[in-house]
């Protein structure tokens, strides 16, 4: 049997960065965030060094982290097609790092794939920038789901003050539950399973999400709750 918390200990000192939701259109996810009151970007793609990656992703940010919505663009053989494959919801939990090439060696056999640099341009009232990021995937930490680590080269950009004013004055995100559909029980109910994940610097201090339904999905494998903290 698979332990999705078997890795946990090599993870520390990782926190959140971000939540990934894979839908298969973004805008009634985007409608469904903003009538709670969250503000969100339009989708932009995301850029590889070759050019696009055939990835759309909206942002909703906090300062303790952000909630990424993506969508693959059909036929362009991007990661996320398989997942989207198997439904709709949370499927990816990105890890904050300073030196992706550092954690990238450190972590080793987790590390499931090389850097790769990527980019999206971020709309600001000054005008639009760059943001810049370096990021590789880990192997199965969470079954069935994608977990990567980021490193962020413009976060002055990524976590800019404008883009964390929310209508209903949520600075911060909540709660964090993100796990296989059979460990779930055991993270609802706060058990040492879920403490050893939790507390090996998985930012314990980010929230706002749990697996389970939501309305806001077509398909129930994965679902999404925000709450934000004033």
């Amino acid at each position: 049997m698979h332990d999705p918390w078997a890795n946990a200990a090599a993870l520390d000192g990782l926190a959140i960065d971000h939540i990934g939701i894979v839908v298969r259109d973004l805008a009634p996810t985007l409608a469904w965030l903003r009538g709670r009151g969250f503000r969100v970007n339009d989708g932009v793609p995301l850029m590889g060094a070759d050019g696009p990656l055939g990835q759309i992703s909206a942002h909703c940010v906090f300062a303790n982290g952000y909630v990424e919505i993506s969508t693959p663009v059909p036929g362009s053989g991007n990661h996320l097609e398989p997942l989207l494959a198997q439904g709709e919801g949370v499927c990816i939990l990105a890890l904050a790092t300073s030196d992706a090439a550092a954690d990238h060696a450190r972590l080793g056999a987790l590390a499931a794939g090389r850097p790769r640099a990527s980019s999206r341009r971020v709309q600001l009232r000054e005008g639009e920038r760059e943001a810049r990021f370096v990021w590789f995937p880990l192997t199965e930490v969470v079954p069935g789901a994608i977990t990567a680590v980021v490193e962020h080269r413009d976060p002055d950009i990524v976590f800019a003050a404008e883009l964390r004013e929310h209508p209903n004055g949520a600075t911060r995100l909540a709660d964090v539950l993100f796990g296989a559909a059979p460990a779930l029980p055991a993270l609802a109910a706060g058990d040492e399973q879920a403490a050893a994940l939790l507390g090996q610097g998985l930012s314990p201090g980010i929230a706002g999400f749990s697996i389970g339904g939501c309305t806001a999905f077509a398909d129930r494998r994965t679902g999404f709750h925000a709450r934000g903290l004033p």
